[in-house]
């Protein structure tokens, strides 16, 4: 039977006029008189409400299959409706299972349907209808992270419906299997966790950036200062007094490459400056604020002692001032606070 057919012999089963079918879907009754003719068809996006509207199943509706590419364009469509409210997220759902049966293994329909079951349940008020989705976009984000085990968007979208389930144990083991696990951990952490997990973010990539800085050319370094005493203008810099302190080691080793011991050794004592300072100040936690949750690292050495075997081993670039008074008299002076 043609679906032209269908509609008109639905229709009429359900006792409903072209006026009242069209209000049903969404349409003019104009659009629903040219599909009972057979000189207009409806759009893939009408598929499901008809068919809901008309009380048969999508199959029986339609033995027309669309390609992938009409699908994925109309599901666009329905996903901006949901998203402003004028359609239901449920739709959207039985849309994605219409889907599903023409294209069973579509790797994109079958993360949908997870994703848009997630917010159908976050969606509904009554408590029993909620869980009864969240378990069925579980069970389906099972089965995908199953069939597609590298497939990363699932397992986070995983995190949020396990989260929403109150189920935060299952939620991090899924988190800690993801590529960019510092970014999904954070849906399983609120308070003062999330605020920890936030700042170790913040600590772990700002150390990156402030390696990837440490050039021996002077305005590198200059700028690495810069942004170190930016981000602590109360100078307490706890752990980053190690990078103030190979700032100036740097820069040492600069002027010592070009044999000028003099200004070679005076960035060394300031080296030595630094390194004495953190003996003083840095055993407290920080107290600025993107930091402020942080503890100080334990260290097997002071910064003194460590500068002392940097400089007693003597790298390549200090040979040329090592011999020089000014570079022994650093050796004996740092000695002999150890």
């Amino acid at each position: 039977m043609a679906i032209c057919d269908k509609i008109k012999e639905h229709r009429a089963k359900n006792q409903l006029t072209q006026r009242q079918l069209a209000e049903r879907v969404g349409v003019t009754p104009q659009a629903i008189s040219k599909w009972e003719k057979g000189t207009g068809y409806p759009d893939v996006s009408l598929i499901v409400p008809l068919a809901k509207a008309l009380r048969i199943s999508t199959d029986e509706l339609f033995e027309h299959k669309y390609s992938l590419f009409e699908y994925n364009k109309q599901w666009q469509i329905l996903r901006c409706e949901c998203e402003k409210g004028n359609a239901s997220w449920e739709v959207l759902v039985e849309f994605d299972n219409a889907v599903l049966k023409d294209f069973p293994n579509d790797q994109t329909f079958l993360y949908r349907r997870m994703v848009d079951e997630y917010h159908f349940a976050i969606s509904v008020k009554d408590a029993t209808s909620k869980q009864k989705w969240l378990l069925r976009a579980e069970s389906h984000g099972s089965e995908v992270i199953a069939k597609f085990p590298d497939f990363d968007s699932a397992k986070s979208m995983m995190v949020s419906i396990l989260m929403a389930s109150q189920k935060r144990e299952l939620a991090i083991r899924y988190a800690q299997q993801c590529k960019d696990v510092d970014q999904v951990m954070k849906k399983c952490l609120d308070g003062a966790e999330l605020r920890l997990h936030r700042q170790r973010i913040i600590d772990r990539k700002f150390r990156q950036l402030l390696i990837e800085m440490r050039y021996k050319d002077l305005d590198s370094l200059q700028t690495s200062e810069n942004i170190i005493r930016a981000v602590f203008p109360d100078e307490n810099f706890q752990y980053y007094y190690d990078f103030l302190m190979m700032i100036e080691y740097t820069r040492a080793r600069y002027f010592a490459v070009q044999s000028d011991a003099d200004n070679a050794v005076s960035h060394l004592y300031k080296a030595l400056e630094i390194a004495k300072e953190k003996l003083v100040k840095g055993k407290d936690k920080f107290t600025v604020p993107i930091f402020d949750s942080l503890s100080p690292e334990g260290e097997d050495c002071t910064l003194v002692e460590q500068l002392y075997d940097m400089l007693e081993t003597v790298h390549p670039d200090f040979e040329t001032v090592f011999e020089s008074k000014q570079y022994q008299d650093l050796l004996k002076d740092i000695k002999a606070l150890i």
